[in-house]
């Protein structure tokens, strides 16, 4: 498949500062890929390399086939960019932001207001008076507008609610639908899991591995609660993957790892009346790549010790639920 980005060996050290290091990894036209990774990791670097803000130490990256320093401004004029931090004019309204944004693209002057209508967004107050996550629609409006083949967004969806969040997904498919590239930075894992096709995993400025979203969770533990309606033995569980870390009367706590079907299978034998399932935070997925060391037990945050879950020092469990319909 045909490239529309192009990373070779990109490094960029900031004097004794580290920011990206070697980073080698293709994006396919048409497709949307996850830049994962936590705060810190080299994220916004790759952006600003990729968009020609600053210049590699060493490597090089390409954009639909042109140099990103050598040919920034044509590459600039391919991309519709969201930064982590947008920040707008206060006293100018949204309407005012957006129809300059329009200008300075080419666009229509009312481009903009299907997609505001979409998000709610009240374009006739003035930028300061709104909230963060209104100030993010802002952007996301304005990187959407437009017909760029490539959209890049870091940390897109900060800020915005749950119903704002899941109109952004909608957005991300009718723009992949429409055969546009999309590189989307983030270290939130369940918006990725659900935007992207592939996801490049970053941490401390280098390449952990590529691999397609469906497969990012699949080889580290995930918390399972069941209520049932009643008892089951120890043994309903005794499946690969699969271990009891808590029970207390009808309600089971069981870590998972790996193909989940079998658990499914035998889910559906027992009385079960209530589900939750734990998918596994940014900061475990990470330490499942670097933590190799004890392939057959969970992580020992994630074991239970008197009815409860100890946090790991310095952290917050910070875990996303997904109650089963």
């Amino acid at each position: 498949m045909i490239s529309a980005i192009e990373f070779r060996g990109l490094t960029k050290f900031y004097g004794q500062r580290r920011g990206i290091v070697d980073l080698t990894a293709d994006v396919r036209e048409g497709e949307v890929f996850g830049f994962l990774g936590p705060n810190g990791a080299g994220k916004t670097t790759v952006i600003r390399l990729m968009l020609g803000f600053i210049r590699p130490t060493e490597g090089h990256a390409t954009v639909l086939g042109r140099d990103v320093w050598t040919s920034s401004a044509a590459v600039r004029s391919s991309i519709a960019y969201l930064s982590g931090e947008p920040a707008y004019l206060g006293e100018l309204t949204a309407e005012e932001t957006l129809r300059f944004m329009c200008r300075v693209r080419e666009l229509d002057a009312d481009t903009w207001r299907p997609l505001a209508e979409r998000l709610d967004l009240d374009a006739r107050v003035p930028i300061r008076k709104l909230s963060r996550g209104n100030r993010q629609k802002i952007g996301v409006v304005q990187v959407f507008m437009g017909p760029e083949p490539l959209l890049v967004m870091d940390e897109p969806t900060t800020g915005l609610d749950p119903l704002m969040q899941r109109e952004f997904l909608h957005l991300v498919a009718e723009a992949r639908a429409e055969g546009r590239t999309i590189f989307l930075s983030s270290h939130n894992l369940s918006e990725v899991e659900r935007a992207c096709d592939r996801a490049a995993i970053v941490r401390e400025g280098r390449l952990v591995e590529i691999r397609p979203v469906r497969e990012l969770p699949g080889d580290h533990w995930r918390r399972v609660s069941l209520v049932l309606g009643s008892a089951a033995p120890d043994e309903a569980f005794d499946l690969p993957g699969v271990r009891i870390v808590d029970r207390a009367g009808d309600e089971v706590e069981l870590m998972v790892r790996g193909d989940a079907r079998p658990v499914l299978a035998r889910l559906i034998r027992l009385d079960v009346r209530d589900l939750t399932i734990s998918t596994p935070d940014i900061e475990d997925v990470f330490l499942g790549y670097y933590d190799r060391g004890a392939p057959d037990a969970p992580p020992a945050e994630n074991l239970v010790v008197g009815g409860r879950t100890p946090e790991p020092s310095g952290q917050t469990a910070g875990r996303t639920e997904e109650r089963t319909r």
